[in-house]
């Protein structure tokens, strides 16, 4: 991304944003809880442990501070925070920004390549209409050595785009037709002054299955970077809460849904919003041997249960 001016200014934000965060979670940890997970969403502050790997209860080593894009470009008013991060609302308007232009340029590509009239993804993404946008910022703490183990849950990512910087290794993914064993997940290793781009639920809706949302998770770092605390950044971005969820027209690229199943017909905004609260019930309770871990998605597969959810 040093290659264009474009790319540099993000990277310049990245690097700020990654000196914010180490302050933010060094805070005093009854100051980040008075901000946990603001008025039932996934904004604010997730502490260590609040989420759940396994159908167990085994709880997660992450923490996360998210802040909403449409707190951050006025859409709303904003929601509480920290003096600390009240005091850098510039910079993370500046990564919300150029985070969006980059994420919908990657729309407008798409679009070419699947036989849809430019815009016809962006469209569904505006900036100025309320979605689930959102910055998050995470951490995880070097584990014992004797003691290493998965940090955040395997999922999929619920919206459209996901901007990605991190510095060490530890995300993995399960490659494509792969098997679902601890041998079957592969590490990627993160490139210098570059962004992991990844496709969301959201996306693989849109198309049908054309695009894939992959599964991934986060773990300890290979190597000595095992021994160091784990930062990464992350620009979630969504379909407008309006937007309605189903298989896209007027591609020749996008199969046709099979013989009997019924188009999805819900809003981005209801449908996250489902996502989202079975995530934080799930992170109280492991209801019974059969629930999904705590801020674990399985991706497309679970269009269908959506729609017939309360």
């Amino acid at each position: 991304m040093d290659d264009s001016p474009e790319g540099k200014a993000i990277l310049g934000d990245v690097a700020a944003l990654f000196r914010l965060s180490t302050k933010i979670f060094d805070l005093d940890l009854g100051e980040k809880q008075k901000y946990a997970l603001l008025n039932g969403t996934v904004y604010g502050y997730k502490g260590y442990g609040v989420g759940k790997i396994d159908k167990k209860g085994t709880p997660d080593r992450c923490e996360f501070w998210g802040m909403s894009k449409d707190d951050i470009v006025g859409n709303v008013s904003p929601l509480p925070a920290p003096d600390l991060v009240v005091q850098h609302r510039d910079v993370y308007h500046n990564f919300t920004i150029r985070c969006h232009e980059l994420a919908m340029m990657i729309m407008d590509r798409l679009d070419e390549q699947l036989h849809l009239p430019i815009g016809t993804l962006s469209s569904r993404h505006r900036i100025s209409e309320a979605s689930g946008d959102q910055t998050r910022m995470l951490r995880m703490i070097p584990q014992p050595a004797t003691d290493r183990r998965t940090s955040m849950v395997a999922h999929t990512d619920l919206g459209s785009i996901t901007v990605l910087f991190n510095v060490l290794g530890g995300l993995q993914i399960l490659p494509p037709n792969g098997g679902k064993e601890e041998m079957d997940w592969r590490y990627i290793e993160p490139q210098h002054n570059c962004a992991i781009i990844n496709v969301g639920d959201a996306l693989s809706i849109f198309t049908n299955n054309v695009l894939h949302s992959n599964i991934h998770r986060v773990t300890y770092a290979p190597g000595e970077q095992a021994a160091l605390t784990r930062y990464s950044l992350a620009y979630f971005a969504r379909p407008e809460n309006a937007a309605i969820l189903g298989r896209l027209e007027g591609s020749d690229e996008i199969p046709s849904l099979p013989e009997g199943v019924e188009k999805l017909n819900i809003t981005a905004g209801e449908w996250v919003q489902r996502r989202q609260m079975a995530q934080i019930q799930n992170s109280h309770k492991i209801k019974s041997k059969d629930s999904e871990p705590a801020w674990a998605t399985v991706g497309f597969e679970d269009s269908e249960k959506i729609k017939g959810s309360s």
